[in-house]
């Protein structure tokens, strides 16, 4: 509720703006029906509000005739690990969802109980897919729970954490790693999809902007045709 002015340099002129604080809310899932009776959930990433607006999405999706689901992570930077364990145990059944290996050698998994989501899933993946978000569609794969489509993913599976230094510097130091259920690492190796789907550079871009029609969508398409095919 506070004003802060801001300077700014722009063509080399200095500018001013004064600009009111206030918290601002973006839009962490959203839902979509496309034809065949399938739903789209498009996923931006794995932060605060991300369990609950996209069972938000699938519920309303459902309502709406959904039979099949497919969860887009393209372009998720992942998130937090508490949103995604909420978010797996709501549609996997029971079994480990996650394991955490800390750098002392302590070892976490985390748990999904027996109630589960049974329906038809396919997951978008690509190279900006990321940690929280390759896990999201390994432990989904790993179940047998949905077809995975679109390209390779980067393969972040350590984290870090930041300490401060005495001149007011930083360092960032990887203290931990993370693991799919079954224990795979996927650190430096990443994600192959079922369905390989390459794009080219225009329509890359496109997705990333969000102004490409799902239904000329080639990795959506994909994800359709796998998702009749079963």
């Amino acid at each position: 509720g506070t004003d802060v002015t801001l300077t700014i340099l722009r063509a080399g002129e200095e500018m001013s703006f004064t600009v009111t604080r206030c918290t601002v809310k973006t839009v962490v899932a959203s839902g979509v029906m496309l034809p065949g009776n399938i739903g789209l959930v498009t996923i931006a990433n794995f932060n605060t509000y991300c369990h609950k607006e996209t069972m938000t999405a699938v519920d309303a999706l459902r309502e709406q005739g959904a039979q099949a689901l497919i969860f887009d992570v393209r372009f998720n930077g992942g998130g937090y690990k508490r949103e995604l364990v909420r978010l797996l145990d709501e549609l996997l059944p029971d079994g480990p969802l996650f394991r955490s290996e800390y750098y002392t050698g302590e070892v976490e998994v985390d748990h999904s109980n027996a109630s589960c989501l049974e329906i038809p899933m396919a997951v978008l993946i690509n190279d900006q897919s990321i940690s929280a978000a390759e896990f999201f569609a390994a432990a989904l794969r790993e179940y047998e729970w949905a077809v995975l489509v679109g390209s390779q993913t980067q393969g972040k599976g350590h984290y870090q954490e930041t300490y401060l230094l005495s001149d007011g510097s930083a360092v960032g130091v990887s203290t931990g790693r993370y693991t799919t259920p079954k224990g795979v690492d996927l650190e430096g190796v990443g994600l192959t999809p079922d369905v390989v789907v390459e794009v080219d550079e225009e329509t890359y871009f496109a997705i990333y902007a969000q102004t490409l029609d799902p239904m000329e969508d080639p990795q959506i398409l994909a994800a359709i045709a796998a998702l009749q095919a079963k």
